[in-house]
């Protein structure tokens, strides 16, 4: 009854197993990933039906997750049951750094405001340096041009 393709098969169940094992302690041991089967699938390679086919994988996942909650729980009681004071001086120095970003942000967009404002004088400056430019270029081309008619003229 042991056919190659039993064999194979064997083989192939047995290192599904492994990858999934492996990607479960990851999960277990990793906060930041979730505790999914599309997870575990994106960790294996193993499609999401192949997973969930063998069933023991989702109760794990499950377990994962009661554990992450239960934790949650008890660092949410944790900071619940912290010194009133304390609290109010953390909110405070929160608040302080935050008035700090806020503050030095401001800075930073006075500067860029006033060297806008020094690049849009400078530009003003120029146009007008060009418009009077422009000017004489074309005062020159219809000088230019009165004198070529006088010289066409004199030679018609």
């Amino acid at each position: 009854m042991n056919s190659p393709f039993d064999i194979k098969n064997q083989r192939d169940f047995d290192e599904n197993t492994e990858k999934l094992v492996a990607a479960i302690d990851k999960i277990n041991n990793t906060p930041s990933l979730p505790a999914t089967i599309a997870e575990l699938s994106r960790l294996t390679g193993l499609h999401r039906n192949a997973i969930s086919n063998r069933g023991w994988p989702n109760q794990k996942l499950k377990l994962i997750k009661e554990k992450r909650k239960t934790q949650e729980q008890a660092e949410t009681k944790s900071t619940i049951n912290k010194n009133p004071i304390k609290v109010l001086e953390e909110k405070l120095d929160n608040a302080k750094n935050e008035l700090v970003y806020w503050f030095n942000k401001n800075l930073d967009n006075e500067k860029q405001i006033k060297q806008l404002e020094i690049n849009l004088e400078r530009m003003s400056l120029a146009r007008n340096d060009y418009e009077t430019m422009l000017k004489q270029e074309r005062d020159k081309t219809t000088e230019l041009t009165k004198q070529l008619n006088i010289m066409r003229d004199l030679l018609s």
